[in-house]
């Protein structure tokens, strides 16, 4: 093994450990919750001419021990099967792509161009990235398809003086968090709304304020934190690692010059323009949206094999380097399956319905601003079990929506509290799997990524609640 191997930069044991540790935890307690919560479900029915759920208790459906213990491979058999394996496919893809221009030196001297360029305007550039993700979250619901930029941003952020941390913010945070403040999110927003009989896209007037909010605390957040890396390097939780990075991005370790420099980069901008056209292409044709993770984990490994042969690194190396990805981004499967498992056994111990009859049960003798407030947290809580954001409109906006007349809350509150409390809590919930493909990616484990993002949870979920509270007050419609 030369020097080079030596330093290929795999997943930390220490985040693997630490992130199964906690969802070995949740797995436990969702297997005891199916002892212990009635089983129920919703169902439909007519009443004078009008379609309503109603909700009832059905027999008890406590999950067999064996099946609590190998619920993370059991998951693949659930509703979300399909989805599990398109995602394992992708992370693996996604790394086998990216080794390829990475170890190939392709990334090294992208890297060193871009650096030169903005070497006195990296404030800018980092400006710039974070309102791009944004928008692109807020307005066109792009999220996991665009997780895959980690991969740039991270040696990106390394080569700019920063740290893997920051290079995963600028691309989890800024996504995340304008998709939570939606001004025209397709797939959350328009769902929701569509669901609860609301215009679509209406109510801009209070989502605008708070997207533009949540960009600017993102924006602040990250660059206090750049500031403060940039006095004492050694404070980044991430330093060790990165340092093993960037020997990895190091010119000297590229062996020999480049082929057909421009050509490489004409091919790369090609590809690119194809992901952003499967992306926005998905935003208006239903047969792109439903196969847009295959499509882009198609066009990544085209990137990486074609910029391989095309850089001159031969058919030996560039098989040898897509093997090593698949390698380093391996474990990530076992935590992904593992967070799969959570919402896995909730599913098949009939649970999750009782928990939302109960949440509509207590709602309902609240006041309004108590209710506002509660059902925003309730969908905090729901969205630890259920991460899909379209289907977690599907699961309780035709319930909440009804609810939010009884009590005298406009449909538009109820969507308002929905998304706020299933978006922004994206970004913490263990259980959700596309989080921590994007900590694999930039090697960052849970436990210090939920410490660095929590302050600005905690700032953001005040300004939700008096978002909230204003809506009330102004009866949002």
């Amino acid at each position: 093994m030369n020097s080079r191997d030596a330093q290929r930069s795999s997943i930390p044991l220490k985040v693997l450990v630490s992130t199964m540790i906690i969802l070995g935890i949740l797995i436990i307690a969702a297997g005891v919750a199916t002892y212990i919560v009635p089983a129920g479900s919703f169902k439909e029915v007519t009443q004078e001419g009008t379609h309503t759920r109603i909700y009832e208790r059905i027999e008890q459906t406590p999950v067999p021990i064996w099946k609590i213990a190998l619920a993370p491979l059991l998951s693949l058999t659930g509703k979300n099967g399909p989805k599990i394996i398109v995602l394992l496919f992708f992370i693996l893809f996604i790394g086998g792509s990216f080794s390829i221009m990475l170890y190939s030196g392709i990334v090294p001297a992208l890297l060193g161009k871009l650096v030169q360029r903005f070497a006195e305007k990296k404030i800018i550039l980092l400006i710039l990235s974070i309102l791009v993700f944004s928008l692109m979250g807020s307005c066109l619901g792009i999220f996991e398809e665009l997780i895959p930029m980690i991969v740039i941003f991270v040696p990106l952020a390394l080569s700019m003086g920063w740290d893997s941390l920051t290079g995963l913010a600028i691309v989890l945070l800024s996504l995340g968090f304008g998709f939570s403040a939606a001004t025209f999110n397709p797939f959350t927003l328009g769902t929701a709304q569509r669901l609860a009989d609301l215009p679509l896209f209406s109510g801009l007037m209070l989502r605008l304020p708070l997207f533009v909010i949540t960009t600017s605390l993102v924006t602040v957040f990250i660059l206090r934190y750049v500031n403060k890396i940039k006095r004492d390097p050694t404070i980044s939780v991430t330093y060790q690692g990165d340092q093993k990075i960037k020997k990895v991005l190091a010119p000297e370790t590229v062996p020999g010059a480049i082929k057909n420099i421009r050509a490489v980069v004409a091919y790369i901008v090609f590809c690119f323009v194809l992901i952003i056209g499967v992306v926005i292409g998905g935003t208006v044709i239903k047969l792109v949206q439903d196969f847009a993770f295959p499509l882009i984990m198609l066009v990544f490994l085209i990137m990486g094999v074609g910029s391989g042969f095309i850089c001159g690194a031969g058919a030996k190396n560039v098989f040898r380097f897509f093997a090593r990805g698949l390698g380093d981004f391996a474990p990530a499967i076992i935590i992904i399956l593992m967070a799969f498992a959570v919402g896995y056994l909730i599913e098949i111990g009939n649970v999750m319905d009782t928990i939302l009859y109960q949440i509509a049960q207590t709602t309902r003798g609240l006041g309004k601003n108590t209710a506002a407030l509660s059902l925003y947290f309730c969908q905090m809580l729901i969205n630890f079990f259920v991460p899909s954001g379209s289907g977690q409109a599907a699961l309780t906006i035709p319930i909440l929506a009804p609810l939010g007349d009884l009590i005298g809350i406009n449909r538009q509150i109820v969507v308002l509290a929905y998304h706020m409390g299933d978006g922004f809590s994206n970004l913490i919930w263990p259980t959700n799997p596309l989080l921590l493909i994007a900590l694999g990616l930039a090697r960052v484990s849970y436990k210090d990524w939920f410490k660095w993002v929590l302050p600005i949870q905690l700032v953001l979920m005040a300004v939700c609640m008096l978002f909230l509270l204003l809506a009330v007050s102004i009866n949002y419609s």
